[in-house]
């Protein structure tokens, strides 16, 4: 034999002549039918005929059209696999001639073509099942190549042969299935890429490869499925088919946002769907092995060890999963054919769920939280080269703030629902005209990123920047508030209805009675058990360090990219930062929406709350400098006009809060919330002593934002305040401790005479003590009464069993709100403790129309706190909701402390006015409270010899002002004259002004009043301090009427 003729031979597994070879493999066949039709066609005395390339083509209609050979174990196109994986071995051997290498192209060129003839044209007699299985078997194939197993394989394949041999012949089957040698696929696709026959191929096995993918869990063998995804999508001829095939990108206007991850709908989808959190949804497919069961159920019984191996284990599938997705877009990236397609399924997975940025959704009309962040991810990973945030980067050229206005399709509905950062809505809709008529072009070089298709006109930089962040606000983000929200709240649900029904079955003590509750109780554990096991799935998923590190330097760059637009493009990003931001803000800035910044702000607070080691490793190990963020977001709190939302803004004071160096008082006296454990926040304390901008303007920052929460937008407003004045409380009760914070908080206060924000801060303080400690005051009674009524044996069993259930949930509720009320009261308290330390920050409060209103708040609630009313605030337990009353009355006196101590030894031009206004207080004042005070401090050791000494002196001093106000009352006797007695207070008037409204009042009167309420009382118009009239000839009358009035009585 020639070497040709043994060339074709082997590979073709075929003979003329001789005997066949059923035992080798694959089994030889011998053609002897062809070789008699070969040698009458020759003709008598010719030569034998022999396997060459002249009658290879007859070879192989004979082998697989005219005579097939039965029951030959391999199916036609898994032969011709064979035949193409035996061509390669003939390259492979030693020596090989170039006609054998020529023998091999003409083979190849054979089994292309007749592969094509099996798969796409029907030519092949098949088997039924084979034959309706069609290109399928490619798959098989690929499959197999990839890693699957026989085993696995066969399971695959048996609903196909279930009417046609059933488990024994898909057995033999996948013994039989080749697979996919190297290059065959490749050149396939080449030689057939014209052919419809092909694109079908390719859209069903995508379809396929989807279904099959859609109920395997990361705990599972995905591995060879994604690896088939990517071969596929490398392959422009298959990958072209498969992104314009009409199950890519489903209408999820009619099919909802689920339809992303139904195969049948959009097949890419369920292999971003692999994920360790479960998908509770009604009919969603099943994915195993259960990672619920295997990692998470009952972990309370498990050694942290056994946990922690589960969940790394997990992670390292997770992590695998993520780069092969990645893998394969960037393939469909790359591809001219398929990029427009690929940027427009990401925009419209996002944009078709959109439902999920919403407080509340129902699950079944969105996609699941598994895949969700597994896209958020593989965004994350496309941003990777352009994460740098040095000013060489190509990102700065590339993105464009328009994109928000007109993104070419890929978001505009999603972004037209969002809240912008600061815009109005008629100042939102008039930059996006004017961006959408410049084409879409607002700042910055685009270069259309696909000839056609969504998103033309913004370089894929831009694209891939903005798609990222959407996909973090509706993924991995509304994860970690369904996390500390829905989840947290499911958890104490159970918690508490577990420990009610154990309660009740240790009460039975009827058999029956207490063998319905056992039921019902076991029902009830193995309910927690799962939603602690679905809880700690998603924290497990989101957590994963290498997730949070991606986010954490995207949100580092889009830090760095918005303080950049507000520059108006100067480079320098979060280092280039002035405070405040230059005005007016541009619009670029005010029109982004708010989730970019408020998004930033919520990942930092529940990493910080969950898992704060991981901002140290970010810092460490990708170079995210936690210190930007804590620039950035001062800046931001300081320029209400570049973020509208006090809300917002209160809430990167959180993240500062959470950041604080922890010290060893923490949860005492001083009522402040304990902050994370160490590890980020014992790193980061340099950035509140040693960042200059911060220095400078931390401080002032966060007194004003305490004034301007006092409105806000949001739902529950006004209750939110007070936790969030117990946040910023927080870190200025650090900042005061620090001297380089101190300073500048006091050399602010002078710049401003004591007035403008600084006066207000201290207005705030007063208004807060006053309506918290009234609140505390009234549940208290409240809390008292409903113990009274349950202590009530007769009245408690008169009552009907709604009426107690009614009751007790009112009192629980109740107790709840005092906590919270107690909580932030003491707040408050604590931060008059250290701001009336100073002379400075104290002579606001000494100011005539400040000074009343302190001491009305201190001498009401004093009485309250040693006064006979005292009684009615005792209740069991007052541990339970924070309530003190002692370290209360303590704060409350060392509050009149500072300030009399300050007044005395700084006094102002009339001297000393704070013991004076404490006695002239005819509501509350009784010098017995301070001497009963004095007592209830003193047995708990709470007052040292100097300050008995010194609250004895104040009363003395505020009793002798009391006497002297009495007696001045007489005096003047009652009737005033009306055109002396303020119109607001009805009092006489020491500084009489004119307001524009024509009505006269006193100027401490007006002041006190503008401080919450800038209008004028009378008219409800705007009014300002400027605009008050001094009347110096009134005062004069008013002021010879006393001295009239003084005399007349001596």
């Amino acid at each position: 034999m020639g070497d040709a003729e043994q060339v074709f031979s082997r590979i073709f597994a075929l003979k003329l002549y001789g005997q066949s070879e059923p035992g080798s493999k694959p089994p030889v066949l011998v053609l002897s039918q062809l070789a008699a039709e070969l040698e009458a066609e020759a003709g008598e005395g010719a030569a034998k005929p022999v396997l060459d390339a002249a009658v290879l083509d007859r070879v192989l209609v004979a082998r697989l059209i005219e005579a097939p050979p039965a029951d030959y174990p391999q199916p036609p196109i898994h032969y011709l696999m064979g035949c193409y994986e035996r061509s390669s071995e003939e390259l492979r051997r030693a020596g090989v001639s170039e006609a054998a290498k020529a023998a091999v192209a003409t083979a190849r060129d054979l089994i292309l073509n007749y592969a094509g003839l099996a798969l796409f044209a029907g030519m092949i007699p098949q088997p039924p099942v084979l034959e309706a299985r069609g290109p399928l078997q490619l798959l098989d194939a690929l499959l197999l190549r990839h890693g699957l197993s026989v085993v696995a394989l066969t399971t695959v394949v048996t609903p196909a042969f279930a009417a046609a041999g059933g488990q024994a012949a898909a057995t033999a089957y996948a013994a039989a299935a080749a697979p996919m040698p190297p290059g065959f696929l490749e050149e396939l696709a080449v030689r057939h890429d014209n052919d419809e026959g092909l694109q079908e191929a390719a859209v069903k096995m995508v379809v396929e490869l989807a279904r099959l993918v859609s109920v395997i869990s990361p705990l599972g063998d995905p591995a060879p499925h994604l690896t088939c995804l990517a071969h596929i999508a490398s392959l422009e001829p298959l990958a072209r088919p498969a992104a314009r095939a009409r199950q890519w990108l489903p209408d999820f206007k009619v099919a909802g946002g689920r339809a992303a991850v139904l195969p049948g709908a959009c097949w890419l989808g369920p292999f971003f769907n692999i994920s360790p959190i479960p998908d509770d949804v009604r009919g969603a497919p099943q994915q195993e092995p259960s990672v619920l069961s295997q990692c998470f159920v009952g972990m309370e019984s498990r050694r942290q060890g056994d946990v922690a191996n589960a969940i790394n284990t997990l992670r390292l599938a997770m992590k695998n999963i993520v780069n092969q997705l990645h893998g394969s877009v960037k393939s469909f990236l790359k591809l001219k054919t398929t990029k427009g397609h690929m940027i427009k399924w990401l925009g419209g997975v996002l944009e078709g769920n959109a439902g999920r940025s919403k407080m509340s959704f129902t699950p079944e009309s969105v996609a699941p939280d598994g895949f969700m962040i597994n896209v958020a991810a593989v965004l994350l990973k496309l941003c990777g080269p352009f994460l740098d945030t040095s000013p060489a980067s190509p990102f700065w050229k590339r993105v464009d703030p328009g994109f928000v206005a007109y993104s070419h399709g890929l978001l505009d509905a999603s972004y037209a629902n969002e809240t912008k950062l600061a815009a109005a809505s008629d100042e939102e809709a008039a930059w996006r005209e004017r961006v959408r008529s410049n084409g879409a072009a607002s700042t910055a070089n685009s270069e259309p990123s696909s000839p056609s298709g969504e998103g033309e006109g913004h370089h894929f930089i831009c694209q891939a920047f903005f798609l990222t962040a959407h996909a973090l606000h509706i993924g991995p983000l509304r994860s970690m508030t369904m996390i500390e929200e829905d989840l947290a709240r499911e958890m104490r649900w159970f918690h508490g209805a577990v420990q009610q029904m154990e309660a009740a079955a240790a009460g039975s003590t009827n058999p029956m009675e207490r063998a319905v509750i056992e039921q019902r109780l076991n029902q009830l554990r193995a309910q927690q058990d799962y939603v602690k096991a679905r809880y700690n799935a998603f924290v497990a998923t989101v957590l994963d360090p290498a997730l949070i590190t991606d986010m954490l330097a995207f949100y580092r760059l889009m830090a760095a990219w918005l303080m950049r637009v507000a520059n108006r493009g100067a480079a320098g990003g979060v280092g280039g930062i002035s405070i405040p931001l230059p005005e007016p803000a541009p619009q670029e800035f005010t029109c982004m929406p708010e989730y970019f910044v408020e998004d930033m702000a919520n990942l930092l607070l529940f990493v910080g709350r969950s898992a704060p080691q991981l901002l140290s490793s970010a810092a460490d190990g990708a170079g995210v400098r936690l210190e930007e963020f804590a620039v950035f977001f001062t800046s931001l709190m300081a320029s209400p006009k570049y973020i509208r939302s006090s809300f917002l803004r209160s809430k990167l004071s959180e993240v500062l809060e959470q950041w604080l160096p922890q010290t060893e008082e923490e949860d005492g006296r001083g009522g402040f919330r304990r902050r994370a454990p160490s590890g980020a926040s014992a790193d980061l304390a340099a950035l509140f002593n040693c960042n200059p901008l911060v220095i400078q303007h931390l401080t002032p920052v966060l007194v004003q934002l305490y004034n301007d929460i006092e409105h806000t937008e949001r739902a529950g407003a006004f209750y939110f305040k007070f936790s969030m004045r117990v946040t910023i409380a927080n870190i200025l009760k650090y900042l005061w401790a620090q001297p380089q914070h101190r300073a500048v908080w006091l050399a602010w206060v002078r710049s401003e005479n004591y007035r403008g924000s600084s006066e207000k801060f201290a207005s705030m303080l007063i208004n807060d003590l006053t309506y918290l400690l009234d609140e505390v005051l009234r549940l208290l009674k409240l809390l008292r009464q409903a113990e009274e009524t349950r202590a009530d044996e007769a009245k408690w069993a008169a009552m009907s069993q709604q009426e107690r259930q009614e009751h007790e949930s009112q009192a629980q509720f109740n107790g709840q709100n005092l906590t919270a009320l107690v909580r932030s009261a003491t707040s408050v308290i604590s931060t008059l403790n250290f701001v009336t330390e100073e002379v400075d920050t104290t002579r606001t409060f000494l100011q005539p129309h400040m000074v009343t209103r302190l001491r009305d708040s201190l001498n009401y609630f004093l009485k309250y706190l040693v006064g006979p009313e005292r009684r009615q605030l005792r209740v069991k337990d007052q541990d339970k909701y924070g309530f003190n009353p002692r370290e209360l009355l303590r704060g409350l006196v060392t509050v009149y402390l500072h300030v009399d101590s300050i007044d005395r030894a700084n006094p102002g031009p009339e001297g000393p006015v704070f013991a004076k206004a404490v006695g002239q207080d005819g509501r509350s004042f009784d010098a017995a409270y301070f001497d009963e005070a004095s007592l209830v401090l003193d047995s708990g050791g709470l007052l040292n010899v100097g300050q008995r000494e010194q609250l004895a002196s104040l009363a003395q001093r505020a009793l002798a002002a009391s006497t002297e106000a009495e007696a001045e009352d007489e005096e003047m006797g009652e009737d005033v004259p009306e055109e002396f007695s303020c119109a607001i207070l009805s009092t006489i008037m020491k500084d009489p002004v004119k307001l524009p409204s024509g009505v006269v009042v006193d100027r401490p009167a007006i002041q006190r009043h503008l401080l919450s309420d800038p209008t004028d009382p009378f008219s409800r118009q705007p009014l300002s301090e400027d605009q008050l009239e001094a009347l110096p000839e009134l005062l004069e009358r008013i002021n010879a009427w006393r001295k009239q009035r003084s005399g007349a009585g001596k």
